[in-house]
């Protein structure tokens, strides 16, 4: 049991340091001070960074498929809202990227296992919004003429993006403006 909650508290706390400074931005030491453990204790549960990184990618991973099936009956246009608020979570008053943001700044220095698992959780993300386009579509929420995998990718674009933006100003507002945008330009205006 003990086994069970230090590993859970080494990826929480590695989650943390990942969002914050990203997965070069730190180390085992400072996932060891933090929680106040040895290093050889973190090796124990994962050998390599890499390790690491995957177990966080696989949480996030996880984390958006409860999400989604939380969602239930939601319309098409509060599933979108919802999306967008998703990244206000994150971004925990502008402190944190996504952890989408984080794997494409960081992409090109990662272990290839870390990058293959990240294009997965990439690719889970735009297949969801993409089939959430084309419900929209279909049942008259969204705009016809858009392109449901294109838009898809706009919206983690945009909200990748503000999250960003938020960071780097400290203006959560950027959040909230790019949610509204997207809502604009991709639902049809409400029937009064």
């Amino acid at each position: 049991m003990q086994t069970r909650s230090t590993k859970s508290l080494i990826v929480k706390t590695a989650e943390e340091l990942i969002l914050s400074y990203g997965y070069q931005g730190f180390s085992y030491n400072d996932i060891a001070s933090a929680i106040n453990i040895r290093k050889a204790s973190i090796h124990y549960h994962f050998p390599k960074k890499e390790d690491l990184g995957i177990a966080f990618i696989r949480k996030y991973s996880r984390l958006f498929s409860l999400w989604t099936k939380r969602l239930g009956t939601a319309s098409n246009r509060e599933r979108l809202i919802a999306f967008c608020r998703m990244y206000g979570s994150l971004s925990n008053n502008c402190t944190r990227i996504c952890p989408i943001g984080m794997v494409a700044a960081d992409y090109h220095s990662m272990p290839a296992g870390i990058q293959e698992h990240s294009q997965e959780l990439i690719a889970q993300v735009e297949q969801w919004l993409t089939e959430l386009v084309d419900k929209g579509k279909k049942e008259g929420e969204f705009r016809e003429y858009l392109r449901s995998s294109d838009t898809a990718r706009h919206m983690i674009y945009v909200m990748s993006g503000s999250l960003k933006m938020a960071r780097i100003f400290k203006e959560p507002g950027r959040i909230k403006r790019a949610e509204k945008d997207l809502v604009f330009h991709i639902c049809k205006e409400k029937e009064q």
